[in-house]
């Protein structure tokens, strides 16, 4: 009985909203004409009868709760219908561009290859190549490809990054095709416009941009962006609104209410455009804080006009300042919205308290406009301005938006659980992998030089290495300590890895790569060591001991059947892997928790920081008691005074605590019976005396 006055209740709510739908204005004879190509296209489609809501009926209706069991359903709903769809029709246009950065963050997020390997049979379809340069093209695509073309290029360049042996040659014409535009200071040599003359060019562009930079190490990859954004911003960005005119025609216009035209979609793709190029911009960037600021300005701006009831409930309308005359929520903005913002939080750019709610009404608001067979509604077809369209239209891009919003919502909900949820400290740190998939490691600054490489989790490298959340490693502190005139430091460690899954996740080879005779290796694991061998989360616990011992498994993450060996295997093997290539490795004792046992630190005695030590004995190599330095000083310090040195409950260190412990291992170098880098520190460093114990 209670299920059958749900399902009526279910069925009059989405009755109702069909009928208040039918109270939005119709396109005209030159929209629709529009509208028609657009679906001819393959685009989308916008049938007046799209089915039912997944709301009407309690077996398709999906959960808007902030949890990553439910956020998943979610994307894989919308994620199958889409790929189902498009998967026949791929294109090379800025539309599908847009789709498949959302179908690699789905592929990440559900730890599903299938996603991703339809990105790859794409990139392989199209030769790894852009649109303009494609023979056989439309008479009106430049020779050169513009921003509408390099979209493309933010996930050849994602699959190129993530693939695990790196061929040049693969994105050799794509790198051909951005040096061919760097020097032009407008579009193009007959068009006076500059580059990114249109604020949607800010999601298409600057993140392709930033990824060519990661994937190649070149700068003037991340200068050229620097110089063309702060130009669109110059050009289009109100000062005092924090909102961007979609071009220069818009400027000064007012729309029939007598009020600005700021496009929902416009505003959510710069904002998401924020977001995609903060992803691999790096931290030191001198251009960074310009980013970060104008994130927080249009963040706080759309959060006051996110709409607060009716059907647009949490999203945001076509036309920003005219709800009334463009009453449905426009869903391809207002999903890049969500997910600028989500990204902002989990990156600790905005404040999560203010807006966790905007995030939630955001996220609840488009899963009512998603069908019952998986479609996302309400997406405005393409042109230049907020114009009508029908509820059921859904477009590509769109969809794109929807699934890279839902991957940002998925990281949020595991590192920040919603209150009803206890908090522990493996959900504050938010060493989930698919979190930190995307993330590039960074290579030697200057290849002349010789390496100082950190290897490692969490304690070493928090997240980007940011300090989001309050959190921070030692390795990204200790370059201070040392003379980068003489030696790099190149921090390669990655939050959640253990010794095994560092290895096995392919981070090892990498890192091994850049390595060469006389280099210089920190190796510090032990962290994210105890858990299952095949956790269906993790699965990157290894075997107890120093021993031989060895458990076949299937792994339930990598999908992977796959040999698991003992804790000391695996820092035996990257002890004479390092060797091999002609490196010094080090083995670091893991860091104290915040755990009092009688007023003093617990020490780490028979485990990881005792196997460390044991196989650093057995193969004759040097060792850092990392674990022993900092806790004689926690000890001398006290409780009061060690509180604020974390930004967790009991593991992970602020920035202060990061300093004290990049402090400890240079002291430990230097009680080395032989210090390789004795010769490489800075004045700050030297000054820091060797360590003596107590």
């Amino acid at each position: 009985m209670n299920l059958h006055r749900l399902a009526l209740s279910c069925t009059l709510f989405a009755t109702a909203l069909s009928l208040s739908a039918q109270q939005y204005p119709k396109p005209n004879s030159t929209q629709q004409a529009g509208i028609d190509k657009d679906n001819s296209r393959h685009f989308g489609d916008s049938p007046l009868d799209p089915g039912p809501l997944a709301d009407a009926s309690p077996t398709t209706a999906l959960s808007p709760a902030l949890t990553p069991a439910a956020i998943n359903a979610a994307t894989r709903k919308v994620a199958d219908w889409e790929l189902a769809r498009a998967q026949p029709t791929w294109d090379q246009i800025w539309t599908s561009g847009v789709l498949y950065a959302g179908f690699m963050a789905t592929s990440s997020q559900l730890n599903d290859p299938k996603y991703s390997n339809a990105m790859l049979g794409m990139a392989n379809q199209f030769h790894w190549q852009l649109r303009g340069r494609q023979p056989n093209q439309d008479e009106n695509v430049a020779h050169l490809p513009g921003a509408d073309d390099q979209d493309l290029a933010q996930t050849y360049l994602e699959l190129y990054l993530l693939s695990g042996k790196k061929d040049p040659s693969t994105i050799a014409p794509l790198r051909a095709d951005f040096d061919a535009v760097i020097p032009l200071q407008t579009l193009r040599p007959t068009d006076p416009r500059i580059p990114w003359w249109w604020c949607d060019a800010l999601f298409m562009a600057p993140p392709a941009w930033v990824r060519l930079y990661a994937a190649t190490g070149d700068h003037k990859y991340i200068d050229y962006l620097n110089l063309n954004w702060q130009r669109a911003s110059d050009l289009l960005y109100d000062k005092q609104d924090h909102l961007y005119a979609r071009d220069a025609t818009f400027i000064g216009k007012l729309g029939p209410n007598g009020k600005k035209i700021y496009w929902s979609r416009g505003e959510g793709w710069a904002l998401g455009g924020i977001a995609r190029t903060l992803e691999y911009l790096p931290k030191d960037d001198p251009r960074r804080p310009f980013y970060v600021q104008q994130m927080r300005e249009m963040a706080a701006a759309l959060a006051a006009l996110q709409e607060t009831s009716g059907d647009a409930a949490g999203l945001w309308h076509s036309s920003l300042l005219d709800p009334k005359g463009f009453p449905l929520p426009e869903n391809s903005g207002s999903a890049l919205i969500a997910f600028g913002m989500a990204y902002g939080v989990n990156n600790g750019i905005l404040d999560r308290a203010t807006y966790l709610p905007v995030i939630s009404r955001a996220w609840a608001g488009l899963l009512r406009h998603v069908y019952a067979d998986g479609r996302l509604g309400d997406i405005q077809q393409t042109g230049a301005e907020p114009t009508p369209y029908y509820p059921g239209s859904s477009y590509d891009y769109g969809i794109g938006g929807y699934l890279l919003a839902a991957s940002e919502l998925r990281k949020l909900a595991t590192a920040t659980p919603v209150a009803s949820t206890p908090m522990t400290p493996d959900t504050v740190a938010n060493t989930d992998p698919a979190v930190y998939a995307k993330l590039h490691l960074p290579s030697p600054a200057n290849p002349v030089l010789r390496n100082l490489f950190l290897v490692g989790d969490s304690t070493m490298r928090n997240g980007n290495g940011d300090g989001a959340h309050n959190q921070m490693g030692w390795g990204d502190e200790i370059a201070q300590y040392f003379d980068t005139s003489k030696i790099n430091v190149v921090n390669r460690a990655i939050g959640g890895r253990s010794s095994r899954t560092y290895i096995s996740e392919g981070h090892w080879a990498e890192t091994l790569k850049l390595v060469k005779p006389g280099d210089v290796i920190l190796i510090q694991f032990g962290h994210n060591d105890s858990g299952p061998l095949d956790d269906a989360d993790r699965a990157r616990g290894s075997i107890n001991g120093t021993g031989a011992e060895s458990k076949e498994i299937d792994n339930p993450v990598r999908h992977v059947h796959e040999a698991v060996y003992t804790f000391g295997h695996y820092l035996d093997q990257y002890i004479k892997d390092a060797r091999a290539h002609g490196a010094i490795p080090i083995l670091c004792s893991l860091v104290p928790r915040k755990i009092w046992v009688e007023g003093h630190i617990e020490r780490q005695t028979s485990t990881y920081r005792g196997w460390t030590q044991e196989i650093a004995k057995r193969d004759h190599t040097g060792y850092i008691d990392l674990n022993e330095i900092t806790a004689e000083k926690y000890d001398a310090l006290g409780e009061a005074a060690v509180e604020p040195l974390f930004g967790d409950p009991h593991t992970h260190t602020t920035v202060a605590g990061a300093v004290m412990n990049a402090e400890s291992v240079v002291s430990g170098l230097k009680a080395l019976p032989k210090d390789p880098v004795a010769a490489d520190f800075s004045a700050k460093g030297k000054v820091i005396k060797l360590f003596s114990a107590n």
